[in-house]
C-alpha cells in the first residue's frame, strides 16, 4: 500500500486546486470519488506488480462497484492521469502515455481484424470527453482532446488537434501546440 500511495503522490502532484493540495502538500480524501478511484486503481496494479494477484483482483472489484469504472489491475496506466466523473469508462491494454484525462462513458479498447486484436496508442496530454470512444489500432497524438460522443476506431489522430465525429467521418480541427497545451491544462487542472 505505501508504493501504491507514493505514485498516487506523485500523479496529484501534477493537479492544481484546492481538492489536491493543501498548504503546498498533497493533499488524499478518500472521501473524493475520482481521487478514491485512482487510489484503489493504482492499489490493485501494485498488488499485481508485486504477484499478489488475487488480492488486486479484490480490490479492482471494489473499484469497479464503488466507482463504476473498468480500470483493470493488470493494464499499465501512465503516471499522470486523472479524471472527472469517470463512472463508465472502460481502459483496455493500450498503451497510454502521461497526462490521460477521462470523462464518464469514455472507452478505450481492443478490436478485432483479421483475426488480429488491436489496441490503441495514445499520446500525451489527451482529454477524452463524455462517451468519447478511441478503439483497434488506432494513434492519437499528443496534445489532443476527443469531443462527447466521438468515435475513433482505426484511425490516426494528429497532434494539437480537437476530435469530432464518428469514424470513418471524423472533422479535426488543427491547432498550435501553445494554444492545445493551454486548453488541455485548464480543462484538467495540470500543473506544468
Amino acid at each position: 500500500m505505501k508504493i501504491a500511495i507514493k505514485r498516487l503522490e506523485e500523479n496529484f502532484r501534477h493537479k492544481a486546486g484546492k481538492v489536491y493540495e493543501e498548504n503546498g502538500e498533497v493533499k488524499f480524501s478518500v472521501t473524493h470519488s475520482v481521487q478514491y478511484a485512482i487510489f484503489l486503481y493504482l492499489y490493485s496494479n501494485q498488488l499485481y506488480l508485486d504477484d499478489d494477484e488475487a488480492n488486486a483482483a479484490k480490490v479492482y472489484y471494489l473499484n469497479k462497484v464503488m466507482n463504476c469504472v473498468e480500470w483493470f489491475y493488470a493494464v499499465k496506466f501512465p503516471t499522470v492521469f486523472s479524471a472527472e466523473h469517470p463512472m463508465g469508462s472502460v481502459v483496455g491494454k493500450a498503451q497510454l502515455a502521461d497526462h490521460l484525462f477521462l470523462y464518464q462513458g469514455t472507452t478505450i479498447g481492443g478490436n478485432r481484424n483479421d483475426n488480429v486484436l488491436y489496441y490503441p496508442t495514445i499520446g500525451s496530454h489527451v482529454v477524452m470527453c463524455a462517451d468519447s470512444k478511441v478503439l483497434g489500432n488506432s494513434h492519437v497524438g499528443n496534445n489532443v482532446i476527443l469531443s462527447a460522443n466521438s468515435y475513433v476506431i482505426n484511425e490516426d489522430i494528429p497532434d494539437n488537434c480537437i476530435v469530432f465525429g464518428q469514424s470513418p467521418n471524423l472533422t479535426i480541427k488543427s491547432m498550435n501546440q501553445e494554444t492545445m497545451r493551454r486548453r488541455i491544462n485548464e480543462m484538467c487542472m495540470w500543473r506544468e
